[in-house]
């Protein structure tokens, strides 16, 4: 069946899978039937890693027309310096009257005035997302409209309790970090409604809390708990209080033995977590022998565990910690160093233990054994050799290459670099982007065959190495334009502000650059220059110091905007 005769009900739920860009670059001049569909419908506009142009044209052609349709709005400043503060210039978030969530990511201190007018006006919010760490979010909080606020991440708690004393209908909370005792004898009795928990780390808190009345969190079905702080006994005591807890996932670093301790865990359930159905975890302990490991982790092999909940584990060894966990591994993220060991009972396929991992860090050993690994599904690789060996057919055996977004080769051995490097490459045809050694990067130069494959695929490249400046002369960023023609996104350090000028000219596609270079004496010199760089194009420029001599230069460009 043809896609125009669809009845529009099955189009708008076909539309969901579409990013808004590719929505109205695609259908928006199709014809007026498409075009008023699309104009019609609830809009999620995720504005995350969008080139400037885009940005501009869609802001200044299609958001005018749309913006009473926005649902859902997600505005970053990463890898896009000052985008949040330009959108808010644009159309301030007064006229979107349906605006229900609103997520922001990598917010700066010259957001915090824009916003402090502009979220008291957003009534209909259901959900909020904040994640920044350069900035307090007292601020934010003392502002935030909670009349409809069901969803809210946020990073920590102290402004949150500070400011808000009434009761709220919040159901979904994320925290980064906040103490055992917030939890319990406050959080709890202004989130008397809370049904999910996300909470990267639960740390001891300095100032003690002192409270007769300690919360039940009755409604609670899904609790995510990061790094735990308290032994193991004050766990039990907090999950004592959540009889309806349903999925339970816990990824810690224990400093208590009772954590890997399965009679633990099995009268705790017995007794209190009687609707718990779903058990995810991931035990790591660096001060216990294997031995003590390998005893308890034999434990969880019982009845209990593997008939009547199919809470299956596996033992991972290496020099310095071991990990007990429930498969498949639930972490995103993995390091498979030389010696790393895995142990299981069951014989599992072996592409399903860790699907769930999306970045990798291969430290590879010629006389390893590879065959009880592969990562099926990795879309950031980290290669790290500390000899010349081959290795290639090693990383092929335990990643699929066709799914590599993201290549650090920055940790890897000089002489062994080419060679292998263009055959990864060919592979990936997702590739796109790379963190080298500037040190190396220079080698890889005298490459042909490799420079050609780089200037076709790559568009992001880091190369920025504290304490080393990549280029001595005009003609080495001279070569390195050549190479890298194609780039969008540089991060890199440079000496001299004259080189960051040159490049400008230079790289025709690039529309993210940061610069990490010594403190510019002259800085109106240097945006003057900049400015004769895009005297036709739309940019934004902002200076950040580090330290006494270091700052850092982010350029946020737009070489096509009329």
């Amino acid at each position: 069946m043809k896609l125009e005769l669809l009845p529009n009900e099955i189009l708008i739920e076909c539309l969901v899978y579409l990013n808004t860009f590719e929505i109205f670059y695609s259908f928006d001049t199709l014809n007026s039937r498409f075009s008023h569909l699309i104009r019609n419908t609830s809009i999620y506009l995720n504005l995350q890693h969008i080139h400037k142009t885009k940005f501009s044209r869609f802001c200044s052609e299609i958001l005018p027309e749309i913006k009473q349709n926005i649902s859902s709005l997600h505005l970053s400043n990463k890898d896009a310096c000052g985008q949040i503060n330009a959108f808010f210039s644009l159309y301030l978030l007064d006229g979107y009257s349906h605006l229900q969530s609103l997520a922001l990511t990598y917010l700066e201190e010259e957001n915090l005035s824009q916003l402090k007018s502009i979220l008291p006006l957003c009534t209909s919010l259901h959900s909020f997302h904040l994640n920044s760490s350069q900035i307090d979010d007292e601020l934010i909080i003392s502002v935030l409209p909670l009349g409809h606020l069901q969803k809210l991440s946020i990073k920590t708690l102290e402004s949150f309790l500070i400011y808000v004393q009434q009761p709220t209908i919040i159901t979904h909370l994320i925290i980064s970090k906040c103490s055992l005792e917030q939890i319990r004898y406050q959080l709890l009795e202004i989130i008397p409604m809370l049904q999910y928990l996300n909470i990267k780390t639960i740390t001891r808190d300095k100032q003690s809390i002192k409270s007769d009345t300690n919360h039940r969190a009755i409604h609670l079905k899904q609790l995510i708990i990061g790094q735990f702080r308290y032994p193991f006994d004050a766990f039990t005591n907090f999950l004592k209080k959540t009889p309806n807890l349903r999925s339970l996932t816990f990824t810690n670093a224990i400093n208590d033995q009772k954590f890997i301790n399965p009679n633990e865990w099995e009268n705790l359930i017995n007794s209190s977590l009687f609707n718990l159905n779903t058990f995810k975890f991931r035990l790591t302990c660096s001060n216990l022998c294997r031995d003590v490991v390998s005893y308890n982790y034999n434990r969880f092999q019982n009845g209990f565990w593997l008939d009547q909940h199919h809470w299956y584990t596996e033992l991972l060894t290496n020099n310095t910690s071991h990990c007990i966990y429930t498969v498949p591994y639930i972490s995103k993220s993995f390091e498979l160093e030389e010696n790393t060991k895995r142990s299981n009972y069951r014989s599992i396929n072996i592409s399903n233990i860790f699907k769930q991992v999306e970045n990798l860090t291969f430290i590879y050993n010629e006389t390893k054994d590879y065959s009880s690994f592969y990562f099926p599904n990795v879309i950031s690789l980290k290669i790290q050799q500390k000899k010349e060996t081959k290795y290639l057919q090693s990383l092929k055996s335990i990643v699929n290459l066709s799914n590599i977004k993201h290549l650090d080769i920055s940790l890897y051995q000089k002489g062994s670099l080419s060679e292998e490097l263009i055959e990864i490459l060919r592979e990936s045809s997702q590739l796109s982007s790379i963190t080298i050694d500037p040190i190396d990067l220079k080698l890889l130069f005298n490459d042909k065959e490799l420079c050609l494959y780089m200037n076709k695929i790559i568009k992001k490249l880091n190369i920025h190495k504290h304490g080393y400046y990549l280029f001595e002369d005009s003609n080495q960023v001279a070569t390195f334009c050549e190479v890298f023609s194609n780039i969008q996104q540089l991060r890199c350090s440079f000496k001299a502000p004259n080189y960051i000028i040159f490049l400008l000219k230079r790289l025709s596609k690039l529309s993210t650059i940061h610069v990490y270079l010594r403190r510019i004496s002259d800085r109106n010199l240097f945006y003057s220059l900049v400015e004769e760089v895009f005297r036709d194009c739309n940019y934004r420029i902002r200076i950040k110091d580090l330290r006494s001599n270091l700052m850092k230069l982010s350029i946020w460009i737009d070489r096509y905007y009329d």
